[in-house]
């Protein structure tokens, strides 16, 4: 079977487990699995090279891990410091502890016992954050505090790859890309400062540009190039991602590169979930039955209570414990390159490497089924509202969220921010952006007609959308996208004109203003002013114009599509207007007023 019709085949599995996961209850991940056995050797044989699939498709972790990294603002970092390093670190020395003991009592050496503990310690970041997602328990203390240990796991792997030769029987001191580990230590240093300094630049200079798809190419670019250059330094190319999105947390740009990895993050994600079904050997399973299911039971069980003994001593109640331990009882994905590395250098053989990447398979495949049975004994336990947290170590959701910061955007933010109330603003002017953030205000570059990023800024948990967008045809198409997405929404929008202000009231807007009406009615009063017009004359002849202006837009709504009926419906209105000021007023009818 060529590469293009095994493309074919993944993206139509993908595209058929996705909608099965979810309506059956299962779980888009483990979906995923199933459809992997279902389409590989062990199945209908529909793949060939499986190994070539899962190596592409480990890129899926590495597009997770820089959206970790870009949610991970580097002044937040602190505050997780007892999530990450203090149950992070208990967990990973406590499983590693008692599962190594285990092994070694099973008469391994301890070289690969110390190997497979730590490796079956390891959890799924990419699983677990996907369950968590789907379940919305993100938001929960134990969301928060797995979330921790993930990314403790997922920063500690790195140097344990780095010093796994020296595990090996044959020794050696040289990291797996043959650097001395200062010298590889210099280079990753240089890594960080070139990204530190260059990158944000780098990132403004294509928004210039003002072209989509440069950005979205500059957004893949920097993703795959970070975790490139860390796989050339021999380290996990997960971290150069991770690197690289920390350090462009903190930009205005971080919503918009959100936005634009997310799509393909989720692809290669499931690509990699069936690439783990379609690897793993079932030979196994039927050769070894009764070691694989005694495997897959120490490795939840042990986890499961090493886990809950681990949140109940950072402050979880009962039932957040088990549900912590839950998410995280699986083996991870790293185990599967761990393992892989163990048997090229040695350490383990072939016959423990696929019996371990089936254990820690099995174990994803099992997670769905322990969190049922976990709901089910905590269920008298709920978890109360006042328990849940904001959106993990990303930037806390506003009640305001304006869409355009101009002109007009920024007099509602400087009365906002004189008022102290927070709020998130978005604008697609890269040169707007840089002015207005100078200045102190937190505004983003982005594409608010985009739903990912609406998502990303937290659009679900907003009281109200500020619509300040100049541009008639993006301002509607964001009025769509917030009705149809997020309905409960209120929408106080800015209109160009009167056409403009129609069709925002015809898509169900809740408030809208021309933006040159008031404006121009203050104007008005002046120039009727400086005329020697009365005072209660300048007020009466401009309210009744608002009143009948008003009462014309709402004429119009019907007819709006009709040029001709717009054109009479006008000229009959400026009649009407000149006949009413006249007949009340002393003093000459000055012309209608245009806006």
């Amino acid at each position: 079977m060529n590469l293009l019709v095994e493309i074919t085949v993944l993206l139509f599995t993908a595209a058929l487990a996705a909608p099965l996961g979810r309506y059956s209850r299962v779980g888009s991940v483990l979906a995923f699995v199933a459809a992997g056995v279902l389409v590989g050797p062990w199945g209908l044989a529909l793949i060939g090279d499986t190994e070539d699939v899962l190596h592409f498709a480990e890129v899926g972790v590495v597009f997770l891990l820089f959206i970790i990294g870009l949610e991970l603002q580097p002044r937040r970092l602190w505050a997780l410091r007892v999530s990450i390093f203090g149950a992070g670190s208990l967990q990973m020395v406590a499983t590693t502890l008692v599962l190594a003991a285990l092994l070694l009592w099973f008469g391994s050496h301890w070289q690969a016992a110390l190997v497979m503990g730590f490796g079956l310690a390891l959890s799924s970041t990419a699983f677990a954050l996907r369950l968590l997602a789907d379940n919305d328990e993100l938001n929960a203390r134990y969301g928060r505090l797995a979330f921790g240990v993930l990314l403790f796991q997922d920063l500690v792997v790195i140097p344990f790859l780095a010093v796994m030769p020296l595990l090996a029987p044959e020794g050696t001191d040289a990291m797996a890309s043959g650097l001395p580990w200062w010298q590889a230590a210099g280079l990753f240093l240089l890594f960080v400062l070139a990204l530190r300094w260059l990158l944000v630049p780098f990132l403004r200079l294509i928004a210039w540009s003002r072209v989509q798809e440069a950005f979205t190419a500059s957004a893949l670019l920097l993703v795959l190039g970070s975790a490139l250059a860390m796989q050339a330094l021999g380290l996990s190319m997960g971290l150069g991602a991770f690197v690289a999105g920390v350090l462009v947390a903190d930009s205005e740009y971080r919503h918009q590169l959100e936005a634009d990895i997310e799509p393909f993050k989720s692809l290669l994600l499931g690509l990699f979930f069936m690439a783990v079904g379609m690897s793993t050997n079932a030979g196994v399973l039927l050769e070894l039955p009764l070691q694989v299911a005694a495997g897959v039971t120490l490795l939840i069980t042990i986890k499961l209570i090493v886990l809950a003994v681990t949140g109940r001593v950072f402050k979880l109640n009962t039932a957040q414990a088990l549900r912590f331990a839950g998410y995280l009882c699986q083996g991870g994905e790293f185990a599967f390159v761990l393992f892989t590395l163990a048997g090229s250098l040695g350490i383990i053989g072939s016959e423990q490497k696929d019996l371990l990447v089936l254990i820690v398979t099995l174990s994803m495949a099992l997670t769905p089924l322990v969190l049922a049975v976990v709901a089910r004994c905590v269920s008298r336990h709920a978890v109360e509202a006042s328990e849940l947290l904001s959106m993990l170590p990303t930037e806390e959701a506003q009640e305001i969220l304006i869409a355009g910061f101009g002109r007009f955007g920024q007099i509602l933010g400087r009365v906002l921010n004189a008022r102290g109330i927070h709020y998130t603003a978005i604008d697609r002017n890269v040169e707007q952006v840089e002015l207005v953030r100078r200045f102190g205000n937190q505004v983003y570059f982005g594409d608010v007609t985009r739903h990912q990023l609406l998502e990303n800024a937290h659009a679900g948990s907003a009281r109200l959308l500020a619509l300040c967008v100049d541009d008639v045809e993006a301002s509607l198409a964001v009025a769509r996208l917030v009705k149809k997405h997020y309905p409960q929404l209120r929408i106080y929008a800015r209109a160009r004109n009167r056409f403009h202000e129609i069709r925002l009231r015809e898509l169900g807007v809740d408030f809208v203003v021309r933006e040159t009406l008031h404006s121009a009615l203050m104007f008005t009063r002046g120039v009727l002013g400086g005329l020697g017009v009365e005072a209660a004359e300048v007020e009466r002849s401009v309210t009744t114009f608002q009143q009948q202006d008003q009462r014309l837009v709402e004429q119009q709504a019907a007819i709006i599509d009709d040029r001709d009926s717009m054109i009479q419906s006008t000229r009959q209105a400026a009649d009407e207007l000149k006949l009413l000021l006249q007949q009340e007023s002393t003093t000459p009818a000055l012309p209608p007023v245009q806006d």
